[in-house]
């Protein structure tokens, strides 16, 4: 919504008219006294309230109001949003998250319920928490809120109703969709279901009237400069003198050595405001961020002054003075305060609200005789350390003046009002030094202006300075009190092992064991397949066992194992692979086969007898001549074997061997028996 920066000449004036008589700054005393009355107004305005729905941890999350107020950004900043669409099919869901309102410059990262993701060309999320089945689950696109908007065709070809004038004109936005993968693999990647989505950007492009470009910048002075102008703000394009607003930018963009090394800008801007709330807290909060202050100047426009150093150019003398109405020494013990604490974002920090170290007068508790906190200052504009400490230095000077004075001046004292700081040079009454303009009035006497009245605060110059060690140690934050992961499995081991079934009958299988994992809200989840292929079957497995026998395989088969723990909420860790296992049903081999005889049976014949292996495992007996297989007996264990060999007439050596269900042989033969065959 527009709002107009309003000037208001107060009836403390006295003002009954307008008067055709000009001054020697070409303004009318009319014009003077509106001058005056907005000068006055615009000073109030450092009032930075902030409401909770634009404070950084809200900013940054995602809502789904259904009428979410629209919210506006300046400089770098982590932003959440209001979720405008959200639907499913086919198990893919698609949301589509509004950041902020206004076109944005770049966006520098992307974060996935607060951690932050890498993306590819398609915009498929690369970390390995979103991979499954050899691809991403989980992919963004983003708008920077152009006008006119491209709108994501992607929903208008599932959902005809989203047609292309769903634009979000104007609007910084990212669609995101997520895509289902199994049960078991779900909480591993969604643990807190659909990822909640944020993301760092450089926002808001400002005019720059050093260059004549509108470029993004965290440049203070031009961000207040556009937020003056803009429609959601004050509206007033005009406002600013642009020379003004180019000096002060210069100001700002100074580089400031850091007491970590490296350098940054002097008043840089981070923040965001709602556009429903009333456009002077919302420049109060960007003025408090750079101890900044707005004057009206002689020619109607509006001065800003941030907070550094000039030298007064209006200088008070005594021949000026009608009056010393009133010296003191500043607010009393009730009221003055010499330690600051303040709040700022820090961008070092992720982006959150943090405190700053108090910033703590130590001459001024030496002459209180002990330390008088002062009010919690919102900083929240400010994204770092040194600048916060900065402002808060000046603050702390301007809020405890040791001095101020109301002085009734003679008329060529009017050029006083449209000064930030002017200096008194009034020896006779031991006024001399820097003074800020904090209050002013004018008396008129029949079209006249007659006198000028000045409250003045003592300001002191090294207020606008910070050496390194002033700077004070930035906040470290505690180690994050984040899961661990779900633990992977150790000691994990598989070999064949096969199960008999009945007599003589052995099931092929494979034997897995481990160590028992760390908890017991841990359950082990045990997944097997062919080798090389990817058609994984679970293997039912008991909550507290570490070791169990894979049944039903193909005897000679190789196998992939995969064994995992499980969360009771259904997360899963990584997983172990064991590659290549051979099923079989027995693995041990078979005891020979005893007693081995062989008699000439005649007519070239030869009577081999024996008792078969006694290993339960046995599966068939094999006779050998001269090493040569001449026949297979499938007894029983123990079985006693007559088996006839057609050897023909000679002498020759039989042996003979067992041969499990797996195809394993004995380790020995029996014989060999040497027989003359006639």
């Amino acid at each position: 919504m527009a709002q107009a920066l309003i000037f208001v000449a107060p009836t403390v004036f006295g003002i009954g008219g307008s008067f055709a008589l000009t001054t020697a700054t070409g303004l009318t005393l009319a014009g003077i006294a509106v001058n005056i009355g907005g000068s006055l107004l615009l000073s109030q305005l450092i009032r930075p309230n902030v409401p909770d729905a634009a404070k950084p941890e809200n900013i940054q999350v995602n809502s789904k109001n259904a009428v979410a107020p629209r919210v506006r950004h300046y400089g770098v900043v982590k932003a959440g949003g209001n979720v405008v669409f959200h639907r499913a099919k086919s198990g893919i869901s698609y949301r589509v998250v509004v950041h902020g309102h206004g076109q944005i410059s770049n966006v520098l990262q992307r974060y996935l319920n607060n951690e932050l993701v890498q993306t590819d060309a398609q915009g498929f999320v690369t970390d390995s928490q979103y991979q499954f089945g050899g691809r991403s689950r989980v992919r963004m696109f983003g708008r920077t809120g152009l006008v006119p908007e491209s709108h994501y065709t992607m929903i208008a070809s599932i959902w005809p109703e989203w047609t292309p004038q769903h634009r979000l004109d104007g609007l910084w936005s990212t669609m995101i969709l997520s895509e289902s993968v199994p049960a078991e693999e779900y909480r591993a990647m969604y643990p807190n279901n659909e990822p909640a989505l944020s993301v760092v950007a450089e926002t808001t492009k400002c005019h720059d009237p050093r260059s004549g470009l509108t470029v993004f910048t965290e440049n203070m002075a031009l961000a207040i400069a556009d937020y003056v102008a803009s429609p959601d703000g004050f509206n007033r394009p005009n406002a600013f003198d642009s020379q003004d607003i180019a000096d002060q930018a210069d100001i700002c963009d100074r580089d400031v050595a850091l007491s970590a090394g490296g350098t940054e800008k002097l008043y840089r801007i981070t923040g965001s405001y709602l556009l429903n709330e009333k456009p002077q807290n919302v420049l109060g909060r960007m003025l408090a961020a750079c101890a900044g202050r707005i004057r009206l100047k002689p020619t109607g426009k509006v001065g800003l002054k941030v907070g550094a150093w000039t030298d007064p150019e209006f200088t008070l003398v005594y021949g000026d003075i009608l009056e010393v109405q009133e010296v003191n020494s500043g607010p009393d013990v009730l009221e003055r305060y010499n330690e600051l604490p303040a709040r700022f974002t820090s961008h070092d920090l992720g982006f959150i609200e943090v405190d700053a170290k108090p910033w703590l007068d130590e001459t001024r508790v030496a002459e209180d005789g002990e330390v008088l906190p002062g009010p919690d200052k919102s900083l929240l504009m400010c994204p770092s350390h040194r600048q916060a400490r900065q402002v808060m230095k000046i603050h702390t000077e301007r809020d405890n003046p040791r001095q101020e004075i109301t002085l009734l001046c003679k008329p060529k004292a009017l050029p006083a009002i449209y000064e930030d700081t002017i200096a008194l040079n009034v020896p006779q009454l031991g006024l001399i030094g820097n003074y800020e303009v904090t209050r002013h009035s004018a008396s008129f006497e029949k079209g006249l202006l007659r006198s000028v009245g000045l409250t003045l605060r003592r300001i002191d110059a090294a207020a606008f300075t910070l050496s390194l060690a002033e700077q004070g140690s930035v906040q470290q934050l505690p180690e994050p009190d984040t899961s661990a992961g779900v633990p992977v499995p150790q000691n994990v081991t598989a070999a064949a092992a096969g199960i008999q079934s009945a007599v003589n009958v052995f099931v092929a299988g494979i034997g897995v064991a481990w160590q028992a994992p760390p908890s017991d809200a841990l359950s082990p989840l045990l997944k097997v397949t062919k080798s090389g292929q990817a058609n994984w079957q679970d293997v039912s497995v008991g909550a507290a066992t570490t070791s169990v026998t894979v049944p039903g395989l193909i005897d000679g088969q190789q196998y992939d194992i995969s064994l995992a723990f499980v969360t009771p909420g259904g997360m899963v860790g990584a997983a172990v692979m064991i590659q290549n296992v051979v099923a079989s049903a027995v693995t041990e081999p078979p005891l020979p086969p005893t007693g081995l005889v062989v008699t000439d049976a005649g007519g070239g014949a030869a009577l081999v007898e024996m008792t078969a292996s006694t290993s339960a495992s046995l599966w068939k007996t094999e006779i050998y001549r001269d090493a040569a297989l001449v026949g297979v007996v499938y007894a029983g264990p123990g079985s006693a074997i007559s088996f006839v060999d057609t050897s023909g007439a000679g002498t020759f050596d039989w042996t003979a061997r067992s041969v499990n269900v797996s195809n394993v042989n004995s380790a020995s033969d029996a014989g060999p028996v040497t027989a003359t065959i006639a």
